[in-house]
């Protein structure tokens, strides 16, 4: 008994470890990413300041881009807290808790403790999960509610429980509310592909209350859409219906769109290092319906809702990788099935291909490790204690590999090996990675400059700044005029009212050669977008950012 409680208490405290560095650790720190991170900070700001908590706005504009639920509580974060970055992302860190938080319950309820555990675990440490919870946008609040919602139906259908439904169909209410209607289009699909899979899941499916439960998502989800239509009329239609989303799917707005491989590799690259472990438990799976055994009910639900995102985003003309993270929770509890199987069925045929995609995360590993290892020490310009992620990912990979190929197995109910090598990692990249990239985002600065020196009837604008526009426009605080065009910029040049402008220093020199009266007032060097090429010992040209206004 006491070696079980000693063993709960060192788990707890790395899960806790584990979400602290990858969640909350300086989550503040850093200046807003660019673009949407920006664009949706700025948009619940203008909530605050007008006080309109059911139209979203973007530069004094109607936003018809989302719906209302993640602005309402983004903003509501932001007045709490007096540092806007952290309110910001507080909504987004706090949700990815949730989903950690669900996905243990879900898998502990229908499977087993030790999935459970290393469920969480697996999708704590992962990347996607990293990423998305310290960037405010909504998708992990979307995918808490979605993926909430949908295993609550799940354990409701499984396990007899059928007042759990009610928590079910509330939660896709909250996701329709954050994204749209896109959450009960995946939830709807899944639905399709369960019935048709098994006779079993068909009968217990619809014996939940669809029908009055359909009713709940309408009640809670449809005045927000009825409220809009009648404030905003033909315009909400358009710009939220048909262009957000119809037009958005199906038709080719935007050029240049990955290929139809492009979720595969998001996936893949998003869940590692587990992607090995996860390919082998497909093929396992795979083997077992060829030879004519039907797989059990939760794997069922898990390979079908994860059809439904890939396959439905798939079908999309317009593609942004953090579209499938909804598939994100779903793929951790089947990395934990393999990992748990294989400790205890390591011998069986049944494990076969998930057993080499385990043996794969050590050697990994250590290649990671190792190619850190050169890039910190001869070519990127970081702290030298950043070499200790590349001695921690090593390390972890060398223990690993020694014991599945020394022992033959591994004797771990948890992947605390890798996840402590995560946790290093991750707070390497929070302490020297995003203090180097901060560094050389001057965007943000220059929008503080103007707004401590633009009087009440001073004119702001940009030209050109493409990914940058909505950071300048949160933090400069002011209407912003976006300029695209060169004669459009002229002529807003032209005009007696004073300005301030930010525009590339090469787009400046243009239009002084075209004698164009302009005088830079500031002017700073830094990266056009966010990229890791800025960390290179031998620096990359950076751009050259000016302020410009007329002359005096």
């Amino acid at each position: 008994m006491r070696k079980h409680s000693l063993r709960d208490a060192g788990l707890g405290a790395l899960g806790v470890v584990l979400v602290f560095v990858v969640l909350f650790w300086r989550l503040g720190d850093a200046t807003f990413w660019d673009p949407d991170e920006a664009h949706y900070a700025e948009t619940s700001r203008e909530m605050i300041a007008t006080g309109d908590w059911w139209a979203p706005y973007y530069n004094e504009q109607p936003f018809f881009d989302k719906p209302v639920l993640f602005h309402q509580l983004q903003a509501s974060a932001m007045r709490l807290v007096d540092d806007p970055e952290l309110g910001a992302r507080a909504v987004s860190a706090l949700a990815a808790l949730g989903l950690i938080l669900v996905t243990r319950w879900f898998a502990a309820t229908l499977i087993s403790r030790d999935v459970a555990n290393a469920a969480a675990l697996m999708l704590g440490g992962s990347p996607g999960v990293f990423a998305l919870a310290r960037y405010a946008i909504l998708d992990t609040l979307f995918t808490l509610f979605t993926f909430g919602g949908a295993a609550c139906l799940a354990v409701s259908a499984l396990r007899d429980r059928a007042r759990l439904q009610w928590i079910g169909y509330v939660a896709l209410a909250l996701g329709v509310l954050v994204k749209g209607p896109i959450a009960l289009v995946l939830a709807a699909l899944t639905f399709i592909v369960l019935i048709a899979a098994s006779p079993d899941l068909r009968r217990r499916l619809l014996a939940l209350r669809w029908v009055l439960g359909t009713l709940v998502i309408v009640a809670i989800a449809a005045p927000w859409f009825v409220y809009m239509y009648t404030r905003f009329g033909r315009a909400f239609v358009d710009g939220y219906f048909l262009d957000e989303n119809v037009r958005l799917f199906a038709a080719s707005r935007f050029g240049n769109q990955p290929g139809f491989w492009f979720y595969f590799q998001i996936l893949a690259t998003g869940l590692l290092p587990w992607t090995g472990l996860l390919v082998g438990r497909m093929i396992d799976d795979l083997r077992a319906v060829w030879r004519g055994e039907r797989l059990d009910h939760v794997e069922t639900m898990l390979w079908a809702w994860t059809m439904a995102i890939v396959g439905f985003f798939t079908a999309s003309t317009f593609k942004l990788d953090h579209y499938v993270f909804p598939a994100a929770p779903a793929l951790c509890v089947l990395c934990a099935r393999a990992w748990t199987d294989v400790r205890l069925h390591h011998r069986e045929r049944s494990t076969a291909a998930s057993r080499v995609g385990l043996y794969f995360i050590g050697p990994f590993l250590v290649a990671v490790g190792m190619g850190c290892g050169y890039f910190l020490i001869a070519r990127l310009a970081l702290p030298r204690a950043a070499i200790l992620v590349a001695v921690a990912l090593t390390a972890a990979g060398a223990v690993l590999t020694m014991l599945a190929n020394v022992r033959g197995a591994l004797p771990l109910r948890v992947p605390w090996v890798v996840t402590s090598a995560l946790i290093v990692t991750y707070a390497g990249v929070v302490a020297f990675v995003m203090p180097a990239l901060e560094q050389r985002k001057v965007v943000p600065d220059m929008a503080q400059w103007v707004a401590a020196r633009a009087r009440d009837g001073d004119r702001i604008a940009t030209y050109r700044m493409n990914r940058w526009t909505p950071a300048y426009r949160f933090y400069v605080g002011r209407h912003v005029r976006m300029l695209e065009d060169p004669a459009e910029a002229e002529r807003f040049f032209g005009k007696p009212e004073p300005f301030y402008c930010v525009m590339r220093r090469n787009a400046y020199d243009e239009f002084v050669a075209q004698g164009a009266r302009l005088e830079v007032l500031y002017e700073r060097e830094g990266m056009t977008a966010t990229t890791g090429r800025a960390l290179w010992r031998s620096q990359t040209p950076m751009t050259r950012f000016v302020v410009v206004a007329k002359p005096r």
